[in-house]
């Protein structure tokens, strides 16, 4: 049923939003309700809307490969890695040439704005193939599940699930809308969301208790994440205690209390805590070893796991450092960065992304970022959720008078700068 932009959604379950139906300022439906149970399918939007109204970081760079991040997700039935590339006919939500300024800094570079910013491009010529052309970062706050992934570092996402509260929110950036040709893919993918959003039920929420040092703390706060601090009484089964370095000190003589809380069925995501610290906690034997980490390898994982949504590209360390990474008493991912305990609900994460400076070095910087989004999604994962302004900014923009707040009080950590745009043409 067509809807006007003042309608009222109560008596609705799903709202569509379609192709190109958002700008950056026209009045929209309010979407609020999510939190109530409204599920909501936001097809291709443009990347002034992404970016103006709700505060994405976006990137106009058309992909012809995504991969699946999420491989066992509804969202993908009867879908492998080999359907999601090299569509029939052209994508149509960009034009086929880019439209683009004369460059100052290099003679006859492409102009365009990113993110505000003034960056070179190198030309675009036909959008044929295209799989998605408008693609989302993915976010460091909030329960933003990437089923599809892509583009430089992986750190883009054309087909991402959020959820609030007992509601759902789905952006699908992926090009299945006006296709100048037919493409049976597409037809599947569509026949898929919709009925996965018709069938979606709503998971468990867990409030969180924190111990460790204080970076941690201010992190989990930075990103929406209300945790109590635990300093050794009061956990409930239905918690996520999350354990930071130092935690093992902070709570010596606490062994007990904590494993009563696992055997209870309580859930512990420990960040990188090292040996001292998993020793005072854990009830029972878990062997970590210092190691320099860069990066590793490990397949996606299904629905079910902890690590669904997470990518190696996402434990990618741009500065090589000794990490205590997980070597026995585990199941380890990777090269143990990441992993999961047998028989306890215990996950571990050796890196930290308070540990990493994101105002100075570009690698420093986008390593943070990508640490960032992997906590946030463990702690998802496990229940627990950040609070982001996503609903609130369909019905209210992004005020265009405080651009900075855009991100800041968004879905991200810092400003962007220049260099954090992968895409920019360097004329190398």
């Amino acid at each position: 049923q067509p809807i006007a932009a003042g309608a009222d959604l109560r008596p609705f379950d799903i709202l569509i939003v379609g192709k190109s139906a958002l700008t950056a300022s026209d009045p929209v439906p309010d979407i609020r309700r999510v939190r109530e149970g409204l599920k909501v399918v936001v097809f291709e939007q443009t990347a002034e809307a992404l970016e103006k109204r709700l505060g994405f970081r976006v990137m106009e760079y058309g992909l012809r490969q995504v991969f699946p991040r999420v491989p066992d997700h509804p969202l993908l039935a009867g879908l492998s890695a080999e359907h999601l590339r090299d569509w029939r006919g052209e994508a149509t939500l960009l034009p086929p040439r880019l439209k683009y300024e004369s460059g100052s800094k290099f003679s006859g570079a492409p102009t365009v704005t990113w993110c505000g910013l003034p960056v070179t491009r190198l030309w675009r010529c036909g959008n044929r193939g295209n799989v998605a052309s408008v693609l989302i970062e993915k976010p460091a706050r909030g329960d933003f599940l990437p089923i599809l992934d892509g583009g430089f570092s992986l750190q883009y996402s054309p087909l991402l699930e959020y959820r609030e509260g007992r509601g759902l929110v789905v952006f699908c950036q992926v090009d299945v809308t006006g296709r100048t040709e037919s493409e049976p893919v597409v037809r599947t993918l569509t026949r898929n969301l919709l009925r996965y959003v018709t069938d979606w039920k709503p998971s468990p929420r867990r409030q969180a208790a924190y111990a460790g040092d204080p970076g941690g703390s201010t992190h989990f706060q930075t990103i929406g994440v209300a945790t109590a601090s635990f300093d050794g009484e009061g956990l409930s089964p239905d918690q996520v205690l999350i354990g930071g370095p130092g935690a093992g000190r902070m709570l010596a003589g606490r062994a007990a209390l904590v494993a009563d809380f696992l055997k209870a069925g309580g859930t512990l995501l420990a960040v990188g805590m090292d040996q001292d610290d998993v020793d005072a906690l854990l009830p029972f034997k878990v062997t970590l070893k210092k190691g320099e980490h860069i990066a590793s390898f490990f397949e996606p994982a299904g629905t079910d796991s902890p690590f669904a949504g997470i990518s190696p590209a996402d434990v990618h360390n741009r500065e090589p450092r000794e990490v205590p990474l997980v070597a026995g008493g585990a199941r380890i991912v990777g090269n143990g960065v990441l992993a999961r305990a047998e028989g306890a609900n215990v996950v571990f994460c050796q890196l930290a992304p308070w540990q990493f400076d994101g105002t100075k070095q570009a690698n420093l910087r986008r390593t943070r970022r990508r640490v960032a989004f992997l906590v946030s999604r463990l702690l998802a994962n496990l229940g627990v959720a950040g609070a982001t302004p996503l609903l609130e900014r369909f019905q209210h923009p992004v005020d265009p008078a405080r651009p900075e707040q855009r991100w800041l009080d968004g879905f991200y950590l810092d400003q962007p700068e220049e260099w954090d745009d992968p895409y920019r043409f360097f004329r190398w």
